[in-house]
C-alpha cells in the first residue's frame, strides 16, 4: 500500500511540475513573436549587406580584370609591331596566332562586361572558369613573346 501511495505522490508531483513549467500565457507568445520579427529584420539587413558586399566584390574584380585585358591588348600590339621573323610564311603564322589571342582577349572582355549577377554559387563558378581562361591566355601570350624573342 505504501508503494501505491508513493507512486501516486510521485506522479502527481511530476504532473504538477509539468503544468507549472508550461508557459502558455499570451505575454510569452507576444514576446516570442516580437523576437521572431526582430530576427527577420536582422536577417533582411544582413541580406542587404551581403548583396552590397557581393556587388562591391564583383566591381573590384571586374576592374582588375579590365586592367589585365588592356595590358594583354598592349602586349599583343607590341608583338605584332615587333615581329622579327624574316620568313613570310612564319611571319604570317605568327600574326595569325596573335590574331587568335586578340580574339580570345576580346571574348573575355565581352564575357565580363555581359555578366549578370545571380546566385553566389554561379558567381564563384564563373570566377573560377574566367580565371582559368585568363591564365591560359596569359600563358599563350607569354609563349608567343618568348618565341618572338628567340628569333
Amino acid at each position: 500500500m505504501k508503494k501505491v501511495i508513493l507512486k501516486i505522490a510521485m506522479i502527481s508531483t511530476i504532473v504538477s511540475i509539468a503544468f507549472t513549467s508550461c508557459n502558455n500565457s499570451p505575454k510569452a507568445k507576444e514576446e516570442d513573436l516580437k523576437e521572431a520579427k526582430d530576427e527577420v529584420v536582422d536577417a533582411k539587413a544582413d541580406l542587404a549587406d551581403s548583396k552590397l558586399d557581393s556587388i562591391a566584390d564583383f566591381n573590384k574584380y571586374k576592374e582588375s580584370i579590365e586592367k589585365k585585358l588592356v595590358e594583354n591588348d598592349k602586349v599583343i600590339a607590341d608583338l605584332k609591331a615587333n615581329n622579327q621573323y624574316d620568313d613570310k610564311s612564319t611571319r604570317a603564322l605568327f600574326l595569325k596566332q596573335l590574331n587568335k589571342l586578340e580574339l580570345k582577349n576580346a571574348d573575355l572582355k565581352s564575357k565580363i562586361e555581359n555578366y549578370k549577377q545571380g546566385p553566389e554559387q554561379k558567381w564563384e563558378l564563373f570566377k573560377v572558369d574566367y580565371n582559368k581562361d585568363m591564365d591560359d591566355l596569359g600563358k599563350s601570350i607569354s609563349n608567343m613573346a618568348q618565341r618572338n624573342m628567340k628569333k
